[in-house]
């Protein structure tokens, strides 16, 4: 099923304001999946489902695949108002934030051969230990032995090693299947990697923004295979819009 959506250079003061992002270039991947899914997406309006629609607008975003991009921005996109850099690329020029937070976070990461769109469902705090697309590692947190143990340290230290989205990716997934894309699961291991660590990353700025008592954003991390492996990425963008236009029908 197709979610109707059109594109737009304004933004509607009444519209809900979701920011997706997706990975750039890694070892494997010159150009990244997770982009070429979420880039069709940059300055559309798509609508929520029901008798009553209302517009969402929706901001694309490439996310270099670094550890260090991830702490530096993913705590800006929980700001209040969030601060979200401007691309090189001015076709994605991003329109200024809403100055109380974007109602969705989705994030949008490349996996492997899984054959499958995953809903990630948690995001780890610790086991960080491959190297980023620039040969970087995530930050030591604790020696144990002689191997570091690395992952989010003093930051956030209030926050527990395991942190749940707010989707309930059962009842989004029963979704996505019903209006015909059956190749999608939710999933409770991420990987470990830049993916899984901007997952956490996001979900626990999120919790901070809602202990000040201010409004937060619900966070979800999806995987989507390599193209063709069996959606094309016209089918991802399709079933990424999909599932905007559904948790914000929540």
């Amino acid at each position: 099923m197709t979610v109707p959506s059109r594109s737009t250079d304004t933004v509607d003061p009444t519209a809900l304001r979701v920011l997706i992002t997706g990975y750039g270039p890694f070892a494997g991947f010159p150009i990244n999946p997770s982009w070429l899914a979420v880039k069709p997406l940059h300055n559309t309006i798509t609508q929520t489902l029901g008798d009553t629609p209302r517009d969402i607008h929706i901001t694309s975003l490439e996310i270099a695949t670094s550890y260090e991009t991830v702490l530096t921005a993913t705590p800006s996109f929980h700001a209040r108002p969030p601060v979200v850099s401007q691309p090189k690329d001015t076709a994605f020029a991003v329109l200024p934030p809403p100055s109380d937070g974007y109602d969705l976070v989705i994030h949008v990461g490349v996996a492997g051969r899984s054959g499958h769109i995953r809903m990630e469902q948690l995001g780890r705090k610790y086991g960080y230990d491959k190297e980023d697309a620039f040969g970087q590692y995530a930050p030591v947190v604790v020696t144990e032995g002689d191997k570091p143990v690395r992952g989010f340290g003093t930051d956030y230290k209030e926050f527990p090693e395991e942190l749940y989205t707010h989707v309930n990716c059962t009842k989004l997934v029963d979704h996505l299947q019903g209006t015909g894309f059956k190749y999608v699961v939710p999933s409770l291991n991420a990987g470990l990697y830049l993916c899984e660590f901007i997952n956490y990353c996001s979900l626990a700025e999120s919790k901070r923004t809602a202990a000040r008592g201010e409004k937060y954003s619900k966070v979800l991390f999806i995987h989507v295979p390599p193209v063709g492996a069996p959606y094309t990425t016209e089918e991802v963008t399709e079933i990424l819009r999909s599932t905007i236009s559904w948790i914000c029908s929540q």
